[in-house]
């Protein structure tokens, strides 16, 4: 009969020892698995843009590329550039881009029509980044000078075309009559050719031809509209509810970047210089305006949003007003950009 052999109960010394072992052990598979989670990189988000290259309100897009901001809050963001409008979103939906910036009612049309679509933020929240400028040799200094006069505008339905009617309306500017003419440079053409009295402007274009070409402003609709929202960005839904962290990780990005040019407006301006044809002075122009009107505040705001749906209704885009509420996905947004409607 074999007696049965019992061992020492181990000492404290020893258990300490098999801890401290035990520790050392959880700390490199912790160590293995943080060094695996960073080689696999950053979250690529594949946004498109409408007219990225073209447009002033798109700096902190550049800033917080150049910057590393996107790196910093774990994502790779692949930049496309839109055409804007219906066709920019629709790209959302058919998943060839996981995130996209355009025209507002477009970007709430998607939002409500499309399950693949979701509207989280707005940009651009001043009806100051779109102005109509006249030739200084008009001698026309306010909207009241716009009585009886020709606007131009780019398309039905568009945002240049509402804040034009809105706004003259609001001015009360009586007898206006309302162009369709195209782009920028068309409006701009046709003013010169007396085709229209006025056409529609953005940074940098709006610098560019007040210090180039004798422009002066007529009519900035933000004298009487307080609120509104250019652009809305929106995101694939089967993306965005994957990768939430990276979206969030992307708009913070880009808040870091609107204050890095608040408090660096020369340097954004010579960072422009390399993304945009135009010259220091005339960028720097531009950010100057955009920071005293708060067009990059990138905190929703819900009032802007409402007046782009009374747009919407009065346009005739839509019958009835949306419940922006259930509309915008703020869950996507870090918690101090979010506001109750």
């Amino acid at each position: 009969m074999h007696k049965q052999i019992r061992g020492k109960r181990p000492s404290k010394a020893w258990m300490a020892a098999g801890s401290l072992v035990l520790g050392c052990l959880m700390m490199a598979l912790n160590s293995t698995s943080a060094i695996a989670q960073d080689a696999s990189g950053p979250t690529k988000i594949r946004f498109v843009v409408s007219h990225r290259s073209a447009l002033l309100s798109t700096l902190p897009t550049y800033i917080a590329e150049d910057n590393g901001l996107f790196k910093k809050h774990g994502v790779s963001v692949d930049y496309i550039s839109g055409s804007g409008g219906g066709s920019t979103l629709r790209l959302l939906s058919t998943g060839d881009v996981d995130m996209a910036e355009g025209g507002t009612p477009a970007a709430i049309l998607a939002a409500h029509t499309d399950p693949n679509i979701e509207l989280v933020e707005g940009w651009a929240r001043s009806a100051s980044v779109m102005v109509w400028i006249a030739k200084k040799a008009s001698g026309i200094t306010s909207p009241d000078g716009l009585a009886g006069k020709k606007l131009g505008y780019s398309k039905a339905g568009s945002a240049s075309q509402w804040l034009a009617e809105e706004s003259t309306h609001r001015a009360g500017v009586k007898n206006v009559s309302f162009v369709s003419v195209g782009g920028m440079g068309d409006n701009w053409t046709a003013v010169k050719g007396g085709v229209i009295t006025a056409g529609w402007a953005m940074e940098p274009f709006l610098s560019e031809k007040i210090h180039d070409d004798n422009a002066v402003v007529v009519l900035d609709p933000s004298r009487y509209i307080k609120h509104y929202y250019l652009e809305g960005i929106a995101v694939n839904k089967k993306f965005a509810q994957k990768h939430t962290a990276a979206v969030k990780g992307l708009f913070e990005a880009l808040d870091e970047a609107v204050q890095f040019i608040k408090a660096n407006p020369e340097k954004a301006a010579e960072i422009g210089t390399h993304h945009y044809k135009s010259s220091k002075a005339v960028l720097l122009s531009g950010i100057q305006a955009y920071l005293k009107n708060d067009v990059w505040n990138m905190k929703v705001d819900t009032a802007a949003f409402n007046t782009v749906m009374k747009g919407m209704v009065d346009s005739g885009l839509i019958d009835k007003e949306l419940d922006m509420s259930k509309l915008v996905k703020q869950t996507y947004l870090p918690e101090r950009l979010r506001t109750p409607f």
